[in-house]
């Protein structure tokens, strides 16, 4: 376990949960869950994933990881189960679990177009308690990033929430340190903090902290300035869950297969 898995554990004991909790409140703070908290990953190719000349698992993977250690019971849902290319596979997670591969990632889509993709699939599974949303890689090159990205953004939150008026809804920031990202950065965060509300959070996690995009960097977080190698993808998975831990039960006990 990393340092930083140790130091999530622990705001996993100790975190305090304000106001109202969409997953799971009680007069004692939180309870268990009888039903698993049903998880939607919505986004392009970095959502989708599934080169076969790579190890291209996404941050679903070792997120999927992070949340069955945590002792989630959980279900990731959606109506696509393949990568790209179809022959490529997910490993099982490292504790035990078969991975679940259920998502809403569209290789090389811009927002409009799985903001449609969702207005016909939302309708056909059980409504999501969570929704992570990284969008926008694809709509750098725009001339209106507000049109082309943010009012998607806002029509996927409404759809989400028609589903589930309680849904808890994180945000992803481009995973970039320099150029459009710096533009779109401040319309996603003003447009989060406008949607957000107690009973149904809206909430941006900052991926590009620490981002190193430079595939020619040593240390570098990507294959090829856009897509997540393994340590990207690792680090995608951490902050996602960091950002939706307030939420959570706390930390159960986990019982291997």
């Amino acid at each position: 376990m990393s340092s930083i898995h140790r130091s999530l554990w622990a705001l996993a004991a100790t975190a305090a949960i304000g106001g109202i909790n969409p997953l799971a409140t009680g007069a004692e703070g939180p309870t268990p869950l009888a039903e698993p908290v049903r998880i939607i990953c919505i986004g392009d190719s970095i959502t989708q994933g599934g080169r076969r000349d790579r190890d291209e698992f996404t941050y679903r993977w070792p997120l999927f990881n992070l949340l069955a250690s945590h002792g989630l019971k959980f279900d990731f849902i959606g109506t696509r189960t393949a990568g790209l290319q179809p022959e490529a596979t997910w490993p099982d997670s490292p504790i035990g679990f078969p991975f679940d591969p259920d998502h809403e990632g569209y290789y090389g889509a811009k927002t409009a177009y799985v903001a449609d993709r969702l207005a016909e699939n939302l309708t056909t599974l059980p409504p999501p308690d969570v929704a992570l949303i990284h969008l926008g890689t694809n709509n750098q090159k725009s001339e209106d990033h507000s049109a082309d990205i943010v009012q998607p953004l806002e029509r996927i939150v409404a759809l989400l929430r028609a589903r589930n008026p309680r849904v808890i809804v994180l945000i992803g920031h481009l995973n970039f340190n320099d150029g459009a990202a710096l533009t779109i950065r401040p319309l996603v965060e003003e447009m989060a903090l406008r949607l957000n509300t107690a009973t149904s959070p809206v909430v941006t996690v900052h991926h590009y902290r620490g981002w190193k995009e430079n595939p020619e960097d040593p240390d570098t977080d990507t294959f090829d300035w856009a897509h997540p190698n393994p340590q990207g993808q690792r680090r995608m998975a951490e902050a996602w869950f960091a950002a939706l831990l307030p939420y959570l039960p706390p930390r159960q006990p986990v019982d291997l297969p």
